[in-house]
């Protein structure tokens, strides 16, 4: 080894963070350390890498002999030297620990062991294995040496990251011009209901691309399987319409099922104007003159009736607060009507507007009520204040009075 190398290798050792060079037997570090920039880059995102904390080192995934200061040594193919694969490579080369339940249980006994056997059935691994290696691998989403668990918000799969993950394929137009797919995925979902109340609210329950397209076995849900996707988290909706008058009527016409409605990737936040005669989405299959029209401004006139009481109800409730009264009986009778629209909303799935009726008429008379107990509420503090009033001029008067006693007596 000449004097500049050895010079080197002792200036990146003093470089080095000191979990580095506490692992004084790992050349692989150390020599790696001293190359070029983007080489010493790998070795600082490597030491907050979960498997250096696990306990794994470069050797784990890469073979060779990390005690051997002798890059031949170190390297040699007969010490199961295998050094970066190659995209095609690289799931059987993460698979060779993680599809295996022993190595696991070991480091992370809850973390499933079929994440290789899922890629190759998704759409990624099918064009890899017909040896397109411009798809995503392991790396592509994970990274190669800065992995950490999903729930670290510094990892690229932390739940509010993953959008931006797979943006940085998907929303590239070069890299999808090949294969024909958009690129307005990503723009569509941080507007999206989904989006924002993932993003701007911080509500990591919110789906992600990943709660949609699955993780390991990322594929575009198909006509037949959408509902049963968006199902997963909204299970009322996905039953109520599997069971009306519309849902075999669209398999028949290859609609997607909520999608129809809702979109896909810009789900807006679904109100009344869905039902709206110019601009809702209705129109699109439905004249104004059909009887699917009709039935959407019905459902609408029910929906707004009920949002008009519950704001009105509300906003008495509020007043009546204001003024000092209590009406904590009152905001338990409007969390009802509450209730109710919510379920009324979700029985629209049903097309149906006697089963929507159903549901809005006891929401509709509970926030009647709580209306009824605000404005009860709001003459009650009226009154005590005309009474508050006569009994101050009561008193006042009975004071003066007896002021004008007690001088006269003195005089």
């Amino acid at each position: 080894m000449n004097r500049s190398l050895a010079l080197a290798l002792v200036l990146a050792g003093c470089l080095l963070p000191g979990s580095v060079r506490a692992e004084s037997k790992n050349q692989c570090v150390v020599c790696h350390a001293a190359l070029d920039a983007r080489q010493q880059a790998i070795v600082r995102a490597f030491q907050q890498d979960i498997h250096l904390q696990k306990g794994l080192g470069c050797h784990s995934c890469h073979g060779g002999n990390p005690a051997q200061a002798d890059m031949g040594e170190a390297m040699d193919p007969e010490a199961g030297f295998v050094g970066a694969p190659k995209p095609s490579e690289i799931p059987a080369f993460c698979g060779k620990c993680h599809s295996q339940v022993e190595s696991m249980k070991r480091y992370n006994p809850g973390l499933p062991v079929d994440q290789e056997r899922k890629y190759w059935t998704s759409r990624h691994g099918t064009r890899l294995k017909a040896g397109d290696e411009q798809v995503a691998t392991c790396a592509s989403c994970h990274t190669a040496h800065a992995i950490l668990p999903p729930n670290d918000p510094r990892s690229t799969v932390y739940a509010k990251n993953v959008h931006a993950t797979c943006g940085k394929c998907h929303s590239d137009p070069k890299r999808m011009k090949p294969y024909g797919l958009p690129t307005d995925q990503d723009a569509k979902y941080k507007g999206s209901v989904h989006g924002r109340a993932l993003l701007e609210r911080g509500d990591t329950a919110a789906p992600a691309c990943n709660d949609c397209h699955g993780n390991h076995g990322a594929t575009p849900p198909g006509v037949a399987d959408i509902s049963l996707t968006c199902g997963q988290c909204h299970p009322a909706n996905m039953e109520l319409f599997s069971k009306s008058p519309m849902a075999p009527k669209w398999q028949q016409k290859h609609y997607h099922a909520c999608a129809t409605c809702h979109n896909h990737h810009d789900v807006a936040h679904p109100d009344s104007g869905l039902f709206d005669p110019e601009q809702g989405v209705c129109r699109k299959c439905h004249r104004p003159q059909d009887a699917g029209a009709r039935t959407a401004g019905e459902l609408r006139g029910m929906l707004d009736g009920m949002q008009s009481d519950f704001q009105a109800a509300e906003a008495g409730l509020k007043l009546a607060e204001e003024k000092g009264m209590d009406v904590a009986g009152g905001w338990d009778v409007l969390q009802e009507a509450k209730q109710a629209f919510f379920q009324a909303r979700t029985e629209v799935h049903t097309f149906s507007t006697a089963a929507v009726k159903g549901k809005a008429d006891p929401g509709v008379a509970a926030a009647q009520k709580a209306a009824a107990l605000g404005l009860k509420a709001v003459q009650e503090f009226r009154w005590r204040r005309i009474w508050l009033g006569l009994a101050t001029l009561i008193i006042t008067f009975m004071v003066v009075a007896l002021y004008l006693k007690i001088r006269d007596l003195e005089s």
